[in-house]
């Protein structure tokens, strides 16, 4: 006969599968919700779907990518110009939110300014270093800021070679107004120059952008933009030597996942460069813009 305490232990071996079994499976935690940040977006917007003007968005990390961009500045005031400048980078992503982007410049102006010759060649280098400060999945808007520090080497015709260094401060920010179709981009930008042989001539330029661009399919971008411009002969805001307004349409086309190809021109619409006739400053700008990209991520 079973003793008390064997006949509990015998009864609760038995009944414990079946008191398990009615019990309630315990659910798994749910999953945690993404962590946003101004560095990642739901939706990316190619920063070259703006014209001239730039997006916000900033290199994944560990990702690297290249480019090679070609410029064009036609048109000046008493005489000729044809001024074409290619520009060659690298871009990679070092760390959350930053890019760096070295690169090499070359440029030739074929240009006849009152009778005189002036043409001249040049070579640099410079390293663009973006860094993202708002994100439009958290904030509505992007936003990153940008120092562009670069130098170039001037051999003009008929004149001894000069290096002009130059420091580009700007901003650049972007929004999404219809998800998957409508996009604005807004720059700003102030570039200081220092013209050398010494002593240093010293001037500087402020550029206000904006651009919208529309995804017509997939990949494909039509752009509009408006841009800004006024020159100083100081670093600062004072001694305006002219301004120019410009305008006009851009294209981008994401051709596969990895190469893209853009293209921009812009029209000076109006202007006045001090102390000389005419309603168009072709004296410190000139009076048509092109520019090419192609661009390609690994």
């Amino acid at each position: 006969m079973l003793k008390p305490a064997a006949f509990a232990l015998a009864v609760s071996s038995l009944l414990s599968p079946a008191l398990a079994a009615d019990l309630p499976s315990r659910k798994g935690a749910p999953a945690a919700p993404p962590v946003l940040s101004a560095c990642t977006e739901s939706e990316g917007i190619p920063t070259d779907a703006f014209g001239f003007t730039t997006g916000s968005d900033v290199a994944e990390v560990g990702s690297f990518g290249a480019s090679l961009t070609y410029g064009g500045g036609f048109g000046v005031r008493d005489g000729r110009q044809a001024a074409h400048g290619l520009q060659l980078q690298g871009s990679y992503g070092l760390f959350p939110c930053f890019e760096i982007g070295p690169y090499l410049l070359g440029g030739y102006a074929d240009a006849t300014i009152a009778g005189t010759d002036a043409d001249n060649r040049s070579f640099g280098a410079g390293v663009e270093m973006k860094y993202r400060l708002l994100g439009r999945d958290l904030h509505g808007i992007g936003l990153t800021v940008v120092v562009d520090p670069s130098f170039n080497r001037t051999d003009p015709s008929g004149a001894g070679n000069f290096t002009t260094y130059n420091t580009g401060i700007r901003l650049f920010a972007d929004k999404t107004l219809v998800p998957g179709k409508l996009y604005a981009a807004l720059n700003l930008s102030h570039d200081l120059t220092w013209t050398g042989p010494s002593p240093y001539l010293r001037s500087s330029t402020f550029t206000v952008g904006g651009s919208l661009a529309w995804q017509l399919i997939d990949g494909l971008y039509l752009s509009g933009e408006v841009r800004h411009q006024r020159r100083q002969n100081e670093l600062g805001f004072g001694n305006n030597a002219g301004y120019a307004t410009f305008a006009g349409p851009g294209v981008f086309w994401q051709a596969t996942k990895q190469f893209a190809i853009s293209a921009a021109y812009n029209v000076q619409i109006a202007g006045k460069a001090k102390d000389v006739q005419g309603d168009l400053d072709i004296t410190n700008f000139s009076q048509h813009l092109v520019k090419v990209k192609a661009a390609y991520s690994f």
